[in-house]
């Protein structure tokens, strides 16, 4: 097939969870098929990447995009007073769209559709089927973040959002021969509000297994976040872990530690080093120092949809994972064998703590982590179900 493939991120290099699946996917496809690859640019940096992707793409082409919190602020007051959703118009780009229209006159066979945002540029009634892959049932995450403990004005907006949100993404489903979704959760979000179950199926995202897992230390106090720090769930998460559940482990476990390690740490974030047994790292090159001094990985996230990659790397890598139930939402495992899993402070204190005081229960669980994801989340099977599901529109 000839595929046009648009994306909202530069996919490589692959450091975060949505660009693991959108890079293997796009590696993938342009091994089979003939893809053109549409994307935006959010830094110069990134355009050195374009000669990798050129690799198994046939054709790449790009258009800049620039976030700012000036222009997020006038994006978000101008949907206020429409029906618009500031998470999709934010983005909205005349030359995209001017590039997406030249690309549908090649007359591709199918547009894969890579996050919501992208759907916007395809006009309607489309020429060719459209396949729309959510990382995200998106108007989940602002739905719980309207029912979070934000600042209240944020929380108003997002209630207003949401709802908008809801309406554009349930559309762009429906216009969609196909839907992914990467947790049946999600499928059966989508489905329960109306889109039809024959057009939605789930894809999970796959880890690369091949990594040796870490040894773990039995003298390590070492507690591990990982994740993107300008998302704003990871933030949240952080913030309400250091406040509300890090000073119940101190208590009982005085030389814990914390790290957390992400790109684009905010302020708030920063701060949190106030307290010389915390770290905040920033970017790294390579997490596998940090998993090898870590004694327990913490998944502390309040809101969120889709799937968290950074629990299945942590298991790839043995350690042992404490979560919230969002946390691991999406990801058939077991508590207490593949992980600890609790939601109000207390608990969640009290399982890392248990973890910390018993090096034993922390190779079982690693170990149980490691062969759960082995049996489960290998890319090949997942990229031989991607190829099954792409049959049915040939």
């Amino acid at each position: 097939m000839r595929i046009l493939f648009l994306t909202q991120i530069c996919p490589y290099p692959p450091t975060n969870g949505g660009a693991i699946k959108t890079y293997n996917i796009l590696k993938h496809l342009g091994t089979c098929h003939e893809v053109s690859l549409l994307m935006f640019i959010r830094r110069e940096a990134e355009l050195s990447a374009l000669v990798h992707l050129s690799h198994f793409c046939r054709e790449i082409d790009h258009c800049t995009i620039g976030r700012s919190p000036a222009k997020n602020l006038r994006d978000a007051a101008a949907c206020l007073t429409s029906h618009k959703s500031f998470i999709i118009s934010r983005d909205r780009r005349p030359e995209m769209q001017a590039k997406v229209l030249s690309h549908l006159g090649k007359h591709p066979d199918l547009v894969y559709v890579d996050h919501l945002q992208m759907s916007q540029f395809i006009p309607d009634p489309a020429p060719c089927p459209i396949l729309l892959d959510e990382h995200n049932v998106e108007w989940r995450i602002i739905q719980r973040f309207a029912q979070s403990g934000a600042p209240l004005y944020q929380r108003l907006f997002g209630s207003l959002e949401w709802r908008k949100l809801r309406e554009y993404e349930l559309s762009a489903c429906n216009k969609a021969a196909l839907v992914l979704t990467v947790t049946p959760n999600d499928r059966e979000v989508l489905v329960d509000n109306g889109i039809s179950a024959g057009k939605v199926d789930f894809l999970p995202i796959g880890i690369d297994i091949d990594r040796l897992p870490v040894n773990l230390r039995p003298e390590s106090k070492t507690i591990l976040s990982i994740g993107t720090m300008s998302w704003p769930p990871n933030i949240d998460a952080i913030g309400h872990f250091a406040r509300e559940v890090y000073p119940l482990i101190k208590r009982e476990v005085p030389e814990a530690q914390l790290t957390i390690v992400g790109s684009s740490p905010p302020p708030q974030i920063r701060a949190l080093e106030k307290d010389p047994s915390i770290k905040v790292t920033g970017f790294v090159d390579d997490v596998r120092p940090y998993a090898e001094a870590a004694a327990v990985f913490v998944v502390p996230l309040r809101i969120g949809s889709g799937m968290r990659v950074k629990i299945l790397e942590a298991m790839a890598l043995g350690l042992p994972i404490v979560s919230t139930s969002v946390g691991c939402e999406g990801i058939c495992l077991r508590p207490g064998k593949h992980a600890l899993v609790s939601d109000p402070p207390p608990k969640l204190a009290n399982s890392v703590i248990q973890l910390l005081r018993n090096p034993h229960m922390r190779e079982k669980i690693g170990s149980a982590g490691r062969s759960f994801v082995e049996s489960h989340y290998a890319w090949k099977p997942i990229l031989d179900r991607l190829d099954a599901i792409l049959s049915r529109l040939e």
